[in-house]
């Protein structure tokens, strides 16, 4: 059975994503592609790649969506669970695109990898 070294929260319609993509390919044949907007969202597994974040959780809300703005809150004030229903619910919202980097089946590193070209460092 292969082991997965990489997951991506991908969106396709999205420069950076496919170059992040595009660059994972590169490094790597070991990794799966969440297409987030066509399936819904394993709360379970984004929450573990969530839990290794380089950056404040917040951060993870694309808070220049319609939808973000319509819901009138301030994510700096949401929970992690929060932050996962609000995604689970709108995914248009996750900050994209998301790469998990894993070590013998074990999550160890998340990134929001923008520029593209930080996917590097993983």
């Amino acid at each position: 059975m292969k082991t997965i070294s990489f997951c991506i929260y991908h969106n396709p319609r999205c420069s950076k994503s496919r170059k992040t993509l595009e660059l994972l390919k590169l490094k790597t044949n070991n990794y799966i592609i969440i297409e987030y907007l066509k399936i819904r969202i394993n709360k379970e597994n984004l929450k573990e790649s969530l839990k290794y974040l380089d950056i404040p959780i917040h951060n993870v809300i694309r808070d220049n969506e319609i939808t973000y703005k319509k819901m009138k809150v301030n994510k700096i004030e949401l929970s992690v669970n929060e932050i996962l229903e609000l995604i689970i619910q709108s995914p248009i919202l996750l900050q994209r695109p998301l790469v998990t980097k894993y070590v013998n089946s074990k999550a160890i590193v998340s990134i929001i990898s923008r520029p593209p070209e930080k996917i590097v460092s993983l």
